[in-house]
């Protein structure tokens, strides 16, 4: 089958009706926000082209496909849509199939025509010829009687992928809040945050990091640890298996170590002994950008012989604190701006920490106990977080799967009945 027998590529009107007074939204590549819905703005804030989209339109961004961007405007009676020159407007000829051809067109086939006929490197592109997307040829598609209850399947589950998106998005806002209370007002015994100064300022003292809880201790890193930071060791990477891997920048993130960034490298001098990692290391980062600088995390065995890179470095703290807690403390926000202003260098892509940067670092330190009802409020919200990712890395598991089944016909849909929908 043809795509063009489906829909029709409408060219770019520019509406001479726009008023700046009037509010529209606007489908702009860098107007979107999180979740992914056009910007709500006034006429007179649009600087770039402004385009008609009529309520039933599919855009395609012509900027890169690699990252999956199709929208479907819809028309809930409120305002006006609009668009940059950066979409390509498809129609479909029959209005019924709308949903159809919006998941047609998300569909791997269609994205992998896009990739091959992207030009550029950074910000790929796809250009646009008559009848580009009109010639696509599907090998295999489902019957038209069944494309309705088929798009109705997989708007459903794109409705639960939402869900579950907006759930995770929040839950980070929470544990974002949570992260600073937790870290400035700490838990009282029953596990309960302490109140805040305002209200029990009874509870806080001064001190150089400012108002602390009266049981908290302040200090440098360095009064929280066995010796100084040890670097690692970067050797030569191999194609084949050697028996050694290193570890890459990417495997330190903004929540912990992830053995995500392994790199197979050379056996060699007694270096490499003394960067062996074992179950349990602590490690921070002391080179990468200024985002990502100081990142850390708790090395856990990947199943191989594993070392860590020269621009990482090893630490052991003392009876005083945790390797859990001391990485919950250094990944908390209060201290990533503490250790992101501590890093220096003049290149905007890559700077560093030196050891005793590292070790002159201020904190604010809880007595044990309270260390550990911290973690469990903290280990609390990381599950919640966890389950609710795994549940949408399934979702997106079956939707990839049902997707692809159900548009080529592989799996038939009960035309009768739309409720029974396998």
């Amino acid at each position: 089958m043809i795509l063009s027998q489906l829909f029709e590529v409408r060219r770019n009107v520019v509406d001479p009706r726009l008023h700046p007074k009037e509010t529209f939204y606007y489908y702009n590549m860098p107007a979107f926000d999180e979740n992914g819905q056009p910007e709500l703005v006034r006429g007179s804030q649009i600087d770039s082209a402004k385009f008609i989209v009529d309520p039933g339109t599919v855009l395609i961004s012509k900027l890169n496909p690699r990252i999956k961007r199709v929208w479907h405007v819809r028309n809930d009676g409120l305002f006006r849509s609009i668009c940059s020159t950066e979409f390509v407007n498809v129609v479909p000829r029959k209005p019924a199939t709308t949903d159809f051809l919006f998941q047609l067109l998300r569909s791997e086939g269609v994205y992998r025509l896009l990739e091959r006929n992207a030009e550029g490197t950074t910000n790929s592109h796809v250009r646009f010829k008559p009848g580009f997307l009109g010639q696509i040829q599907l090998d295999e598609i489902a019957e038209e009687g069944s494309w309705s209850s088929i798009a109705s399947i997989l708007n459903t589950l794109d409705f639960q992928l939402e869900q579950t998106e907006a759930l995770i998005a929040k839950y980070q806002q929470i544990k974002a809040g949570l992260m600073h209370d937790l870290f400035t007002r700490g838990v009282t015994p029953d596990g309960h945050l302490r109140p805040t100064r305002a209200q029990a300022p009874h509870l806080y003292k001064e001190s150089p990091l400012g108002w602390i809880p009266k049981e908290w201790s302040s200090g440098l890193l360095s009064d929280f640890l066995l010796g100084g930071p040890k670097n690692g060791y970067s050797p030569q990477e191999v194609d084949e298996w050697s028996g050694l891997y290193t570890l890459g920048l990417g495997c330190l993130t903004t929540d912990g170590f992830r053995p995500n960034h392994l790199k197979m490298v050379a056996l060699g001098s007694s270096a490499c002994h003394d960067a062996l990692l074992q179950d349990g290391d602590f490690l921070l980062s002391r080179s990468n950008t200024r985002e990502l600088v100081g990142l850390c995390g708790i090395y856990r065995d990947v199943g191989c012989p594993c070392i860590y890179p020269d621009l990482m470095m090893r630490i052991r703290p003392n009876g005083k604190t945790s390797t859990q807690f001391l990485e919950a403390l250094l990944l908390s926000p209060l201290m990533r701006v503490r250790i992101t202003s501590a890093a220096v260098g003049t290149s905007g892509s890559m700077v560093k920490l030196n050891s005793r940067s590292v070790l002159r670092l201020q904190l604010a330190m809880p007595e044990k106990d309270e260390q550990a009802h911290i973690l469990n409020l903290i280990h609390a919200q990381r599950d919640t977080l966890m389950s609710l990712e795994c549940d949408l890395a399934k979702l997106r598991q079956q939707r990839q799967g049902l997707m692809h089944d159900l548009l080529t016909g592989r799996v038939r849909v009960k035309v009768a009945k739309a409720e029974e929908k396998l």
